[in-house]
């Protein structure tokens, strides 16, 4: 496996946490606290993943996909330190979508068009 695609799998872990957080964005407690640190790990991961390949670090759009992930893990901040802190959910739901918009455009960049995500459905 080579680095892009190691990076396509890691940004799919992504994608899938931040699936599980948007659902759980309004519920508090230690479920949520839980689901940020494991998206934040592995959001970090994404961004090291990064700058291992000549390939991603020139492309524009793995930039604008780690500017828009920057964002929707920056609303989680309150909640990070604590398990009641407030989440603007409605914010949660639009970078969402932003997210998603910008994953596909990564993917598709990068040569790997099968792994496009259905917006609607995911």
């Amino acid at each position: 496996m080579n680095m892009v695609e190691t990076l396509i799998n890691q940004s799919q872990n992504v994608m899938e946490l931040m699936k599980q957080l948007k659902k759980v964005a309004s519920k508090k407690g230690s479920k949520r606290a839980e689901l940020i640190e494991k998206f934040t790990a592995n959001h970090h991961s994404f961004n090291v993943y990064t700058y291992a390949s000549e390939e991603a670090r020139q492309s524009k759009e793995v930039d604008t996909l780690k500017l828009k992930l920057d964002e929707f893990s920056s609303q989680f901040d309150a909640a990070r330190y604590e398990d009641d802190g407030e989440v603007n959910v409605e914010q949660v739901h639009v970078l969402y979508k932003e997210v998603l918009v910008a994953y596909n455009d990564m993917v598709i960049a990068l040569g790997y068009d099968k792994h496009v995500i259905d917006i609607e459905k995911f």
